[in-house]
C-alpha cells in the first residue's frame, strides 16, 4: 500500500510516541500533526486520512462527537484512544468516524489494514446516492442486521444488529476470507455455489429476498438466516457496492420442523401417529385400488398394558412402547407402514401381500416377535398382543372405516384371551354401524335432552342411615331405549363429548343435591359424581365445580368425586394438579373400583383420597371366596390407619353385608339396599328416611 498523507489531531500522553511509529510505517508517506481537535489554518491542501484523539465528555462538554467529526470536513477519518477507553472509539464510529486505533495493541499490519479499510468506505460513502446514503444511515438503528460490501466484495460496514447476531465483537473487522465464506451453507447443509452468495449477489447488483443460509458462530453452532440483498448506487446510478439485511430465524426454523415433526409422529417411539397414519392409509387404498391388490389393516393392542404401567411405573410403560415401536420396524416389508394409533394400539399396513391367509401369516409372525421377552430397566418383561385384521375394500372403504373395524376384531381378540389374532367378521360389522349411529346419536342427545340422572342410594353400614346417593349416567336412546353408561361411555370419551356431558351431569346432580337438602332439611346429604380422566385433563372442570357449587349454594364437604383409580396411579402431573385444585375448594374425592387388576394398594399413596369404593367384584362372591376376603379386610384396615373411609357397591344379600359390617366397612351400596332409580322415587326414599324408617332396615326386615 503506497504512503498516505495523514493529518494527526490531538496532544495526549501517547500523541508523539504514536506518531513517531507512525511515521516508520509504509502506509504512512507524510505525517502532519496539529495538538488541537480543530483543523489547523496550516493544514495541507490535500489529506488523505484525518486521525483525531478522541475526547471525554469532561474535556468537550458543549460539543457533540457527531459534530466534532462533522467539523473535520471531507475526510476519512479515524479516531486513536487507548485499550481502556476503546468505548470511545465505537462511539467514534457510530458518530461518523470510518474506524477506530488502540494504540497499545495494534501492530503495523493492524493499523495499515484499517487505515486502507476506512479510505475505502470513505469512497463508498461519498459516491452513494442521496437515497441510498440515507437508506444506511437508518439501517445503523433497526434490529435487522446489516453488511456494506464495494464492489470488490469487500466489508465496509456493519451494523450493531449485525455484530450481535454473528457474534462479532465491535474491534473485529471482517477481512476478505471471512466475506467469501459468509453464508455458504443453505439450511439443508448443502454448499452453496460462488455465484449464488449472499455477498456476492449483493455487489454484483442483484436484488433478492429471503434467501435463507446458515452461518457458523464460533461456540454457538449454526445460526440460519433469512437475507434480503440489493445493489448500492451514486448519484449517476452506477453499482458501488451492495448491502444485505438479515434476521436470526433460528428458533423459527426450529419451532417450525418441531411443530410439523409433532404434527405427523409420535412423540414417544417416533413412529407416524394417528393424523398421517390416515394420509398414509388413505394413499395405499388408492393404490390398492388402482392395481386391483389387497389391502390389510392391522390393529394391534397390548395385553394387560396398565398392569405393567401400574406395576412398574410409567416410565417403564413408555419404554416398553419404545422397544415395541422398534420391534415393529424390524419386522416389516419395505412398502408395508406402521404407526401409533394411541396408548398401547399400533396399526400395520401390508399392501400387495397375495391371499387372505397371507395376512394372517403376518400377524402370527408379528404376534410371535411382539411376545418376546423385553428388557426395561433392568427388568425382563413380557407383553402379548391382540391383533385385529381388516382387508380392504370387504370391511371398509374409507380409512376410518377400516382402522374401526380392525380395531373391533383386535377386542375380540382380547375378550378371547388376547395374544391372538382375529379377522373382521359380519357380526363385528353390525356391532360397528350401532357404535356409528351411538356416536351420531351422542352428539345430539344433550341438546334434546335424552341424558337423565339415576341416583342410588349409599348407607351407613352401622347404622342404616342414608347418607348419600351415587349419580349414574343413563341415555334414553330413541330407538335403544334407555341405557348404561356401559354402552356408551367409551364413545364419549373418544369422540371428545365427555366434557360437554360431564358438565352437564355436575351441574344436574348439584342442582338436584341442593333441592333435596332444602326440600326435606337434610344439609348433610351427599352426592357422588363420577370423573373420568379426560375430565380431568380438562382446564374447565375446576371452575365448573366451583361454579356449581356456588350457585346452588353448596357446603362444597357433601359433594364427591370418583375416580377411576388407574387413572390416579399414573400420577400424570396436569391430572393430580386438578385434583389438588378440586380438593382446595372443599370437595372429597373418591377412589372408583378399588382392589381391581388396574387399581392397587399404591393408588393411595398421592395425598389426594378421602375414601375409596371397593369394587362389586371383591363383594359378589365375598362369602366364599377366601380371597376376597383377605383383601377386603386387609383394605378396610389399611383404611382405619390412613383415616381414609371406605365404602362398598355391589351389595345384593344379608351375608355379603354381615361380612361388611364385621369387617367395619363405613359405607355400602347395591341392589340389596336399592337400585338406581329417577330423581322422584328418591323423593319417597327422602321422606321416609326422615320419617324414621330407615332404608336398610327395612329391606333387612
Amino acid at each position: 500500500m503506497a504512503g498516505r498523507s495523514i493529518l494527526y489531531l490531538g496532544d495526549s500522553d501517547f500523541a508523539a510516541e504514536f506518531c513517531n511509529k507512525l511515521e516508520a510505517y509504509a502506509c504512512c508517506g507524510d505525517l502532519a500533526r496539529h495538538r488541537d481537535l480543530s483543523m489547523p489554518d496550516s493544514a495541507p491542501n490535500r489529506a488523505d486520512l484525518l486521525m483525531f484523539e478522541v475526547p471525554s465528555k469532561a474535556d468537550n462538554p458543549k460539543r457533540s462527537l457527531n459534530a466534532l467529526i462533522s467539523s473535520f470536513g471531507n475526510f476519512p477519518v479515524i479516531a486513536v484512544t487507548t485499550r481502556d477507553m476503546e468505548h470511545r472509539g465505537i462511539s467514534s464510529v457510530r458518530a461518523g468516524a470510518q474506524g477506530y486505533i488502540c494504540i497499545n495493541d495494534t501492530g503495523h499490519q493492524k493499523i495499515e489494514a484499517i487505515i486502507d479499510y476506512a479510505i475505502q468506505r470513505f469512497k463508498l460513502l461519498t459516491r452513494l446516492s442521496q437515497t441510498d446514503n440515507t437508506v444506511l444511515s437508518i439501517l445503523k438503528n433497526i434490529n435487522d442486521g446489516a453488511i456494506v460490501v464495494n464492489r470488490q466484495g469487500n466489508v465496509l460496514d456493519i451494523n450493531p444488529a449485525a455484530r450481535s447476531i454473528l457474534g462479532l465483537t465491535p474491534r473485529q473487522q471482517p477481512g476478505p476470507r471471512w466475506a467469501r465464506n459468509f453464508c455458504n451453507t443453505a439450511a439443508d447443509g448443502e454448499q452453496i455455489e460462488h455465484d449464488d452468495l449472499p455477498l456476492v449477489k449483493a455487489c454484483r447488483g442483484q436484488t433478492f429476498s429471503n434467501q435463507v443460509a446458515a452461518y457458523l458462530v464460533p461456540d454457538q453452532g449454526d445460526v440460519l438466516l433469512s437475507i434480503n440483498g440489493q445493489g448500492l448506487h451514486d448519484s449517476k446510478r452506477s453499482l458501488v457496492g451492495g448491502i444485505i439485511t438479515f434476521r436470526d430465524i433460528t428458533d423459527v426454523m426450529r419451532r417450525t420442523v418441531e411443530l410439523e415433526k409433532r404434527a405427523q409422529f409420535d412423540a414417544l417411539t417416533g413412529l407416524p401417529n394417528r393424523r398421517l397414519l390416515t394420509e398414509q392409509l388413505q394413499k395405499a387404498m388408492g393404490r390398492s385400488q388402482r392395481n386391483d391388490r389387497p389391502l390389510a389393516v392391522l390393529f394391534i393392542g397390548l395385553d394387560r398394558f396398565k398392569s405393567i404401567n401400574e406395576t412398574l411405573g410409567h416410565d417403564s410403560g413408555d419404554e416398553l412402547l419404545r422397544q415395541v415401536a422398534e420391534r415393529l420396524k424390524r419386522n416389516l416389508r419395505i412398502g408395508d407402514f406402521s404407526g401409533r394409533w394411541g396408548g398401547d394400539e399400533f396399526i400395520v399396513c401390508l399392501e400387495d401381500f397375495g391371499e387372505n391367509r397371507n395376512a394372517a401369516a403376518a400377524a402370527q409372525k408379528l404376534i410371535l416377535n411382539l411376545s418376546d421377552k423385553y428388557d426395561v430397566k433392568s427388568s425382563e418383561v413380557y407383553a402379548t398382543p391382540s391383533i385385529g385384521i381388516a382387508i380392504y375394500p370387504g370391511a371398509g372403504e374409507t380409512a376410518e372405516r377400516l382402522i374401526k373395524a380392525a380395531d373391533m376384531a383386535m377386542h375380540q381378540a382380547k375378550n378371547r384371551g388376547g395374544g391372538r389374532f382375529q379377522y373382521y367378521s359380519s357380526s363385528l360389522n353390525t356391532r360397528l354401524e350401532q357404535r356409528e349411529e351411538l356416536e351420531i346419536g351422542l352428539r345430539h342427545a344433550l341438546v334434546r335432552k335424552e341424558f337423565v340422572l339415576h341416583y342410588q342410594p349409599r348407607v351407613d353400614v352401622g347404622t342404616g342411615r342414608l347418607i348419600g346417593l351415587e349419580a349414574l349416567l343413563r341415555w334414553q336412546h330413541p330407538r335403544f331405549g334407555l341405557l348404561p353408561p356401559a354402552r356408551f361411555l367409551t364413545i364419549l370419551e373418544s369422540s371428545g363429548l365427555i366434557h360437554s356431558a360431564g358438565e352437564w351431569i355436575i351441574n344436574t346432580a348439584c342442582q338436584q343435591l341442593a333441592s333435596w337438602q332444602q326440600r326435606f332439611e337434610l344439609p348433610d346429604l351427599s352426592i357422588s359424581i363420577n370423573l373420568s380422566q379426560q375430565q380431568l385433563k380438562q382446564g374447565r372442570l375446576v371452575d365448573t365445580v366451583k361454579k356449581a357449587i356456588e350457585d346452588n349454594a353448596l357446603d362444597a364437604g357433601c359433594i364427591e368425586m370418583e375416580i377411576g383409580g388407574g387413572e390416579i396411579v399414573r400420577q400424570r402431573s396436569t391430572e393430580l394438579e386438578t385434583l389438588h385444585k378440586l380438593r382446595r375448594l372443599g370437595i372429597r374425592l373418591s377412589l372408583d373400583h378399588f382392589g381391581t387388576r388396574d387399581v392397587s394398594f399404591s393408588s393411595l399413596d398421592t395425598g389426594v383420597i378421602d375414601s375409596f369404593v371397593l369394587d362389586q367384584s371383591l363383594i359378589q362372591d365375598v362369602e366364599i371366596n377366601g380371597s376376597h376376603q383377605r383383601i377386603v379386610r386387609a383394605a378396610i384396615a389399611m383404611a382405619r390407619g390412613l383415616d381414609i373411609e371406605v365404602a362398598a357397591e355391589g351389595v345384593e344379600t344379608i351375608p355379603q353385608l354381615e361380612f361388611l359390617r364385621n369387617c367395619n366397612c363405613d359405607l355400602a351400596q347395591g341392589f340389596l339396599i336399592s337400585r338406581p332409580m329417577q330423581a322422584d322415587k328418591v323423593n319417597r326414599i327422602l321422606r321416609s328416611e326422615i320419617a324414621g324408617t330407615r332404608l336398610l332396615s327395612r329391606e333387612m326386615a
